[in-house]
């Protein structure tokens, strides 16, 4: 067995050793120092968590910036007031700071922040089932299914969305606007998992337990905020908020909401993201389970380019990602969120940066990626529409 500081070490050693001076830029594009990782709070705290998802490997790589004597060293974030990130059209994935003329709004001060609640969005669950497609207990708690009135006994689930505070769900704008006649819109569930049970549960691979979760819960849904400018023609600003009947509470672990990318963490850094859902899987049909899929981040451009030959086109509020041969979102993943790894006030969260958009109609084609709404774009509207 392994010395807790050996274990910092290993993990270090498959890490490409990269130079750098003593001033650096994080994973996340802030400035920071070059130190030891035992005197980086935040990042010695992501080693810890075991077991060590790749998302998390992924950012510890690209922090890394040298050793001192046997330790690892990352750049760590300064703890002085940062200037405001902001992103603009055409280089979404270039930091610019204060000194440069922002392109979209900075929300640091917008008053519905505090409806946001930082310290319990985006938590991320211990126990995590590696190397297969099934989420589980707790791992993805803010994901939420819609619930339509399709003239039958029973509701049918045909979109997903995600819970980013007590009353708000984040959704596409096309799962809840010019609908056909035969669909309307009913209710939301949350906090489930398996949809053939009524308490879901899955051993724990750190303490051999068995962990279950409370009972999911159906919400109504009071009123639908659909961006004002969504074009179904161009798949243009596909968003939606969907305020329920009523507050949801934050008692049971497998319903929390996911944080949103303010700040800092408005910027994608990491080249993998995830996508949850419980849409059509390889053999076309729904999977009872909730899903997960890594994906790789597609360059704006190269997607651009891909869909080149179709009336859709890609432009700076899109988000690429996928495009593998039977790795992908697909029909039934629409509105759910596409996720990654970010810090929020110096803790390790789950990041929202994407809404499942549009793809190709058949899933998981080479070369086609799927599309998604850029979420960085649209905290304005929905610190905006958002109220208590």
């Amino acid at each position: 067995m392994f010395r807790r500081n050996s274990a910092v070490v290993i993990i270090f050693w498959l890490i490409e050793l990269n130079s750098c001076s003593s001033d650096c830029f994080t994973p996340w594009g802030s400035p920071g120092v070059c130190k030891n990782i035992k005197q980086c709070e935040p990042m010695l705290g992501l080693l810890k968590r075991r077991p060590l998802s790749e998302e998390a490997l992924n950012v510890l790589k690209s922090a890394q910036c040298g050793f001192e004597g046997m330790d690892p060293k990352v750049c760590c974030r300064l703890q002085r007031n940062a200037s405001a990130v902001v992103v603009t059209p055409g280089s979404a994935d270039r930091l610019q700071t204060a000194s440069s003329t922002p392109r979209i709004d900075v929300v640091n001060s917008h008053p519905n922040l505090r409806l946001l609640d930082d310290e319990i969005c985006g938590p991320i669950a211990e126990d995590r089932i590696f190397g297969g497609s099934r989420a589980a207990v707790f791992e993805f708690p803010w994901m939420a299914l819609l619930a339509y009135d399709i003239g039958k006994r029973r509701p049918e689930f045909r979109c997903g969305a995600s819970l980013i505070n007590r009353r708000y769900l984040l959704t596409a704008a096309h799962c809840v606007t010019s609908l056909p006649s035969n669909l309307r819109l009913i209710s939301a569930r949350i906090g489930d998992l398996d949809l053939s049970t009524d308490r879901d549960c899955d051993l724990a691979e750190s303490s051999h337990k068995i962990n279950c979760a409370d009972k999911h819960e159906d919400v109504g849904i009071e009123r639908v905020h659909v961006h004002p400018e969504f074009s179904r023609e161009k798949l243009h600003n596909d968003i939606a908020l969907i305020r329920m009947r009523r507050d949801v509470e934050f008692r049971s672990r497998n319903i929390r909401p996911i944080c949103l990318p303010i700040g800092p963490a408005a910027i994608l850094k990491s080249k993998k993201v995830t996508v949850t859902g419980w849409g059509a899987t390889e053999n076309s049909t729904r999977s009872s389970e909730l899903l997960k899929v890594e994906l790789p981040v597609v360059d704006i451009t190269k997607c651009a380019r891909a869909y080149q030959s179709t009336s859709i086109r890609i432009w700076h509020k899109h988000l690429c990602a996928g495009g593998s041969n039977k790795m992908d979102s697909c029909s039934g993943d629409s509105g759910g969120p596409l996720q990654a790894l970010s810090f929020v006030q110096g803790s390790p969260k789950v990041i929202q940066y994407g809404v499942v958009s549009f793809g190709p109609q058949s899933c998981g084609v080479e070369g086609l990626p799927g599309v998604y709404t850029r979420v960085a774009y649209y905290i304005r509207w929905i610190l905006d529409t958002i109220y208590e």
